[in-house]
C-alpha cells in the first residue's frame, strides 16, 4: 500500500501601518496692514493705551518659542540574525524534523517545495543534528577526502548519510536500526520531483533481487514489514574503523573556506549542513543500541 504524504503549508503575513501629521497656519490673510504716522508723531512716545476706556491692552512681547528639548532614544543591543527561511526549505508545521523512522523521513521529504534538493532537505532538519564523519571509501558514498567526509546524521534509531563530492553527493543512503546490528536499508537520489511513497522507496537501491547495499552489507534478506506494509531489505552493520573519523572541527573548517564559485554543490550541502543552527558530534557516533 502506496504512503505518499503531501502537506501543504501556507504562512500568511500581515503589517499595520499608521501615520500621523499635523499641520497649522502661522500667517493671518485678514490682518490690517501697518500704518506709518507723519514724521512729527514718530519722536513721540505713543501713550500707553487705558483698559478702561476701552483701549486694547499692550502687545506681548516678542517671545521666542520653546524648542523642544530632543528626548533620548535607547538604541536595542543587535539581535542576530535567524536563520533564512526564504528558500522555502524550513519544518512545516507539523511535521517532525527530526525524523527517527523511515515514515516520518518520506513525511518531511514530500512537504519540501519541488523540485527538493538534498540541500533543502538537510535544511529543513531540526536542530541540533548530531554527526559522525568518515574518510573511508569504502562504501556507495566514496568520500574524496577528509574535508568532503561521508557524514552521517543520527536521530537513533534513523541514520541518514551524505557525502559532498563525487556521483553520491546527490544522494541520501537511510538505515532505520531495526536490531542491535541490523538495518533496514536504502537510497534516494535527488532532487525529487515527485513524491516518495512506500512503492517507490527501495527503486534507487535495488540492483535486481538485492539492493546495492548488500555488496558491503552481509546477510541481507527480504521480510515483509506490517509497520510499512511492504517487503523491505534488511542486512547487517558493521563498525566503522576509528582510525577514519573525521573530527566535526575539521568538517567545519571545510564549511568556512569552500569556494561557492569553483565548488556550489559542495559548498551548497556543507553550507545546508551548518548554517542553520548547532551541529554537534553524535555521543556514541553510529554504533548505538536502539
Amino acid at each position: 500500500m502506496a504512503h505518499s504524504i503531501r502537506r501543504g503549508v501556507g504562512l500568511a503575513l500581515g503589517a499595520l501601518l499608521s501615520a500621523a501629521c499635523g499641520n497649522g497656519d502661522d500667517l493671518n490673510p485678514a490682518a490690517t496692514p501697518t500704518f506709518t504716522p507723519p514724521a512729527s508723531e514718530m519722536d513721540v512716545a505713543p501713550a500707553a493705551p487705558d483698559p478702561g476706556a476701552g483701549g486694547m491692552p499692550a502687545a506681548a512681547p516678542d517671545v521666542a518659542p520653546a524648542v523642544p528639548t530632543p528626548t533620548e532614544v535607547e538604541v536595542p543591543d543587535e539581535v542576530p540574525d535567524e536563520p533564512s527561511t526564504a528558500s522555502g526549505c524550513s519544518t512545516p508545521n507539523g511535521v517532525n524534523g527530526r525524523p527517527t523512522t523511515l515514515q516520518e523521513a518520506v513525511i518531511l521529504m514530500n512537504t519540501l517545495p519541488r523540485p527538493t534538493t538534498l540541500a533543502c532537505f538537510l535544511e529543513a532538519l531540526e536542530r541540533p543534528l548530531q554527526i559522525w564523519a568518515t574518510r573511508s571509501k569504502d562504501s556507495l558514498q566514496p568520500a574524496p577526502g577528509p574535508e568532503s567526509p561521508r557524514t552521517f546524521i543520527v536521530n537513533a534509531p534513523l541514520v541518514m548519510s551524505i557525502v559532498f563530492g563525487g556521483p553520491a553527493s546527490v544522494t541520501l543512503e537511510l538505515g532505520y536500526r531495526s536490531a542491535p546490528r541490523r538495518s533496514i536499508k536504502t537510497e534516494i537520489a535527488f532532487p525529487l520531483t515527485r513524491d516518495v511513497t512506500f512503492d517507490n522507496f527501495f527503486d534507487g537501491a535495488l540492483n535486481g533481487s538485492v539492493t546495492k547495499c548488500s555488496a558491503c552489507h552481509t546477510s541481507e534478506t527480504k521480510t515483509f514489514n506490517p509497520e510499512l506494509n511492504i517487503d523491505v531489505y534488511e542486512s547487517d552493520i558493521y563498525e566503522p574503523l576509528n582510525v577514519y573519523a573525521v573530527d566535526l572541527e575539521t568538517l567545519r573548517t571545510a564549511r568556512g573556506s569552500c569556494d561557492a564559485a569553483a565548488e556550489p554543490a559542495r559548498c551548497a550541502l556543507l553550507g545546508a549542513l551548518f548554517d542553520h543552527g548547532d551541529v554537534v558530534p553524535a555521543p556514541e557516533g553510529i554504533m548505538f543500541t536502539p
